[in-house]
């Protein structure tokens, strides 16, 4: 029973921000941002139902 515990813990991401580097933190910085920039570039426009009769 024991193993299944300590293989699950293995799986697990830390996400504790403070236990980076200072250049680990710009490079997670920048990595969200150039996925954020990607997100935006490809957002698909929405038409509403009746704004173009108007």
């Amino acid at each position: 029973m024991k193993k299944v515990k300590e293989k699950k813990e293995e799986n697990k991401v830390n996400f504790d921000l403070s236990t980076l580097t200072l250049e680990e933190l710009v490079e997670v910085y920048e990595n969200i941002k150039i996925f954020i920039d990607y997100l935006e570039e490809s957002k698909i426009e929405i038409e509403e139902k009746g704004k173009e009769n108007e």
